[in-house]
């Protein structure tokens, strides 16, 4: 087996860069296709997912399965097998959300269905689908697989369930914020809080995977308010677009919030809602075991500038 890492906050920025490489290409090596059905020439779908996941990206996930693995003692194998699995996943929803959201750039170049079409970026998702079940393989304790890959799917079920949700219409009845909020957390905190429970399953803490469940769920709360926020003006000249006022609030808590009240009040708000849950999540990571949730809490603090820095941004062009 091997080493066990240091924690992650101790981690020297060039090792760190070095097993979120050894991630990248895992990835990589993943997703590779059947050679009998492909030239050396013609696109294929893992020419689109190699596109796709040489772009960029933060790999949030990937470093808060590096993070929880090195403080439960992990070892690097299955670090980054945790990572690897998780951001397969995302990345795979990342390319079917663009295709149903016709959104033609991401991190500034062509989407994958706007750069080779809307078919390959359909087989370019399944295959990261399946590519991030086949790394778990490289688990070293072979007897957690079974409850590994049962998680795996139940997450990425939320997840499915909650862009379902996501692309209906609000109903006219109800607390439609109780529904944005359910949303937020299916769609975004299902594999947002995936790596710190895979984590947690491998080295048999699994009584602490609804608390790594409850943490990430309420930072996805957070981390959605915060891009609705960032996109406001955007997301108000689409909801002028649209049919309903009720159209437009799906897209954005501002707006949502904003159909009782106006825009100032609406922004306060939803700023609001956005602290209280980083407040949740924080005071629920730091109940996970050997500072497992480290991480996540230092990215609170980064969430809570960011939140206050677009607060302060917009109100101030509101007052201008």
């Amino acid at each position: 087996m091997s080493k066990p890492l240091l924690n992650l906050t101790e981690i020297p920025f060039d090792k760190l860069e070095i097993l979120l490489q050894k991630v990248q290409l895992r990835m990589l090596l993943s997703i590779q296709t059947s050679p009998e059905f492909c030239s050396n020439t013609k696109i294929n779908a893992s020419t689109a997912a190699s596109y796709h996941l040489q772009a960029g990206g933060q790999r949030f996930r990937a470093k808060l399965g590096l993070a929880a693995a090195s403080a439960l003692g992990l070892s690097e194998r299955d670090a980054v097998a945790i990572s690897a699995c998780v951001e397969l996943l995302h990345n795979a929803s990342l390319i079917h959300d663009d295709l149903q959201d016709g959104d033609v750039l991401r991190r500034g170049l062509p989407t994958v269905w706007s750069k080779f079409g809307k078919n390959l970026a359909l087989c370019c998702g399944d295959l990261m689908l399946s590519s991030a079940y086949s790394v778990l393989a490289d688990i070293t304790k072979p007897e957690k697989l079974g409850a590994l890959l049962a998680l795996v799917h139940q997450r990425t079920s939320s997840a499915i369930s909650g862009q379902c949700a996501d692309l209906e219409e609000l109903n006219a009845e109800g607390d439609t914020v109780e529904q944005y909020l359910a949303v937020a957390k299916a769609k975004s905190g299902a594999l947002l809080g995936l790596p710190l429970e895979l984590a947690l399953l491998v080295a048999e803490s699994e009584g602490y995977v609804p608390v790594a469940q409850n943490a990430c769920e309420n930072f996805a709360v957070s981390y959605q308010i915060l891009d609705d926020i960032q996109d406001l003006e955007i997301d108000i000249k689409r909801a002028r677009m649209r049919r309903s006022p009720l159209d437009a609030a799906v897209l954005n808590i501002v707006l949502l919030m904003k159909i009782n009240s106006s825009m100032a009040e609406a922004i306060t708000n939803a700023v609001e809602l956005a602290m209280e849950h980083l407040a949740k999540c924080e005071a629920t990571a730091a109940r996970l075991p050997q500072h497992a949730g480290s991480l996540l809490i230092s990215y609170c603090a980064i969430m809570r500038s960011k939140l206050q820095a677009s607060f302060t941004f917009i109100t101030n062009c509101e007052a201008a």
